[in-house]
């Protein structure tokens, strides 16, 4: 048996040696990022952080890192290489067979009885024979022992081929796609991890260079091209003009390649000029199709609203209402303060004193809640409605829809073309659907603009309210939103008989702008409105970086308002804290853009108590909790869907290039009760002249009307 190798250190403060791995602290799933709890061959703990996350607790192997200094938990290992290394004591042993499958601390502490120090290579010559040996544990289940055995041999062996191209922490989840064939897969077409999310096209295709893969290969152009797709596809894209895709390619490659090697690329395909991902393609006829067979359809409700006698609704509203019932797919869109919640309460009523089968939902939780509260009636989240977990298959599809009669859809400029295409599949044909949403606010996030190019088609009827009423007029907020929308700087002066709701503070540069967030949020939400700061108050910002970037925002905001929080979720947070959750979590049952508050913590079972902001109590255990944020400050795109009662946005020349029409328009519409624009006029002037809002290539209208 090899002997351990000792600590070893240079006059650099390197470390390269054996550890045992005694607990993890935590762990980003997104990136491999972990902080580990390990003991040396001199028997010293200590702590490690970097990509590590592959490691598990009972697992040696051997660090390379240097040390660093934390000022309040001391040094550290920041580690560059992490290889598995079998563990040597009888404990470590343990510790790593009782994660196999079937086999438990009982039975781990068995097979070191029969086979001694040697038990790990006797597995590793004949696992399904040694698990066998063990009393009462039936072939099956030493079969299924074994098929553990070698996931998490195959997974260290993936870790050692992937470490040198820094994609080591990407081990488990390459082998849950790929399984047996993974390292034939790394070997033979690096270029299918791009499929992987976290992959990328660049570090793929280092590998592929080291694999002797030519510069000028079909499979590197076409690999190229379905990376460059995908990354259309998440800045709302359903797919790209070729040659605006061939000239990408050649950026990204060094060479243009033949027209003809892409168009016939695995898993794309061509149209009329435009290139797609087949799926995203497949969702678009899917999408068209289904919404021109209900646009077509006659009525299928058997119910007539009679007009009110009081004038309660105008000529606007009332056709909004009665539209509801007679076409079988309907759109109410306009600006704040114009009555599209009159319009649904309206529409509410009228289906149930017809007695039919209504459903409401809306793409966030915040926006659910609020059409709650607005209609009298249970509104859900798309994904609620349909029972539709991220990562599955919906409950609610096609051959399976939902049992109602009529459906209204809130804040559908939200729905992208994945979330349209699944919420059409759960719907039946007979039911009515009604869309209500703000036409001018930003696109969705993801592929596709379902709304707007409905909007455009011009196949269903559209409601578009334009009348400003009285009390909303009175709102500067409201007033604010409608210039921004017509390309006006905002008034910054109350006209007559308005209230004071909308601010402008001039500050020239991003330090400024972060400091007067700050001092806003920190004092005046609560001595001047008596609200919460933390959960009634939100900050919105263009960027991420910069001195007045949301990071930075968020860093001095926490200080600020929860400061003496106690430190929670392996001390990257704090109870109280507002975080936000950054990716659909199928095992918490959390969407992207959630935000949650930090109630509860038990280091000892390491798990937090998350409540979110539709009222839900989320437990969360320490390792699934790496897609949480901060979220003090968030950026105008997460901020969709929701109303605030403190909205402060931050609109300084440092994110000028991010500042557009509807970017600001949604930002300001976000907010209830106040809102502050914080930045230089300049700024905010160019921000308002640019509109930037339908600059997406979708071929949606295109689908719609082609066959009319």
């Amino acid at each position: 048996m090899t002997a351990t190798p000792e600590p070893l250190f240079t006059n650099e403060g390197r470390f390269d040696g054996a550890v045992d791995v005694l607990r993890e602290i935590f762990r980003a799933e997104d990136d491999g990022y972990a902080v580990l709890e390990v003991r040396d061959g001199t028997g010293d703990d200590f702590i490690v952080t970097g990509t590590v996350a592959h490691l598990v607790p009972g697992e040696r192997a051997r660090l390379t890192g240097e040390w660093q200094h934390h000022d309040r938990y001391g040094p550290q290992l920041k580690a560059d290489t992490a290889l598995p290394l079998d563990p040597e004591d009888r404990a470590g042993q343990v510790a790593y067979l009782s994660t196999l499958r079937h086999i438990g601390p009982v039975r781990a502490e068995a097979l070191c009885d029969l086979f001694g120090a040697e038990v790990m290579e006797k597995i590793a010559a004949d696992p399904t024979g040694v698990f066998s040996s063990l009393p009462k544990l039936g072939r099956k289940q030493a079969e299924g022992a074994a098929e553990s055995w070698y996931a998490t041999r195959a997974v260290r062996d993936l870790h050692v081929e992937l470490a040198p191209h820094g994609l080591a922490h990407l081990a488990a989840r390459i082998h849950n796609r790929f399984g047996d064939q993974a390292m034939k897969t790394i070997r033979e077409d690096p270029y299918s991890l791009i499929e992987i999310e976290g992959v990328g096209f660049v570090r793929a295709d280092t590998i592929a260079m080291a694999t002797d893969v030519p510069p000028e290969s079909d499979r590197r152009a076409q690999a190229a091209a379905y990376y460059l797709l995908g990354e259309a596809d998440r800045r709302g894209h359903t797919h790209l003009p070729v040659e605006t895709l061939l000239t990408e390619i050649a950026k990204l490659v060094g060479n243009r390649p033949d027209p003809e090697v892409i168009t016939r690329s695995p898993g794309l395909v061509e149209e009329d000029g435009r290139i797609y991902r087949l799926a995203t393609r497949d969702r678009e006829i899917r999408t068209a199709s289904d919404l021109r067979e209900r646009a077509e359809a006659e009525a299928s409700l058997d119910h007539e609203p009679d007009h009110p006698e009081d004038e309660s609704l105008t000529g606007e509203q009332w056709q909004a209402v009665s539209g509801a019932f007679a076409d079988r797919v309907s759109i109410v869109t306009g600006g704040p303060g114009v009555g599209k919640t009159v319009c649904t309460r309206s529409i509410v009523s009228e289906a149930k004193s017809a007695n039919l089968r209504i459903a409401l939902c809306a793409p966030t939780g915040r926006a659910a809640r609020r059409l709650t509260e607005a209609t009298g009636h249970k509104a859900e989240t798309v994904h609620r409605l349909l029972e539709w977990r991220p990562g599955s298959e919906p409950a609610f599809k096609p051959g399976h829809p939902l049992p109602v009669d009529l459906i209204v859809v809130d804040e559908a400029s939200m729905i992208n073309l994945h979330m349209a295409d699944v919420l059409l599949g759960g719907i039946g044909h007979d039911t009515h659907i009604v869309l209500v949403g703000d036409a001018d606010q930003l696109p969705p996030i993801g592929a596709g603009k379902p709304f707007a190019d409905l909007i455009e088609s011009g196949i269903v009827p559209v409601t578009r309210l334009t009348h400003i009423f009285r009390q909303a007029a009175r709102s500067m907020i409201t007033t604010a939103a409608h210039e921004v929308n017509l390309g006006q700087l905002p008034h910054l002066e109350p006209g007559e008989g308005q209230e004071r709701d909308f601010y402008f503070v001039e500050r020239q540069t991003p330090a400024r702008c972060r400091d007067a967030v700050v001092e806003m949020v920190g004092e005046r939400v609560k001595a001047g409105l008596g609200l919460d700061p933390i959960r009634d108050a939100q900050v919105l910002a263009p960027v991420y970086r910069g001195e007045a970037g949301i990071d930075e925002l968020n860093r001095h905001l926490q200080e600020r308002l929860n400061g003496k929080g106690r430190p929670a979720l392996s001390e990257r947070f704090r109870i109280g804290d507002r975080l936000i959750q950054t990716r659909n979590s199928r095992e918490l049952g959390l969407m992207n853009g959630t935000i949650c508050f930090l109630i509860e913590d038990d280091p000892d079972d390491e798990t937090a108590v998350l409540e979110t902001d539709d009222g839900e109590t989320v437990i969360v255990p320490y390792d699934e909790a790496g897609d949480l944020k901060l979220a003090y400050a968030i950026s105008v795109h997460k901020s969709q869907g929701c109303e605030i009662p403190v909205v402060v946005f931050v609109c300084s020349r440092s994110s000028s290039g991010m500042l557009t029409r509807p970017l600001i328009y949604t930002a300001i519409t976000r907010a209830r009760q106040m809102c502050v624009v914080v930045g230089d006029r300049p700024a905010l002037e160019s921000g308002v002249r640019r509109d930037e809002s339908g600059r997406r290539h979708s071929s949606l209208p295109l689908r719609l009307t082609e066959t009319l």
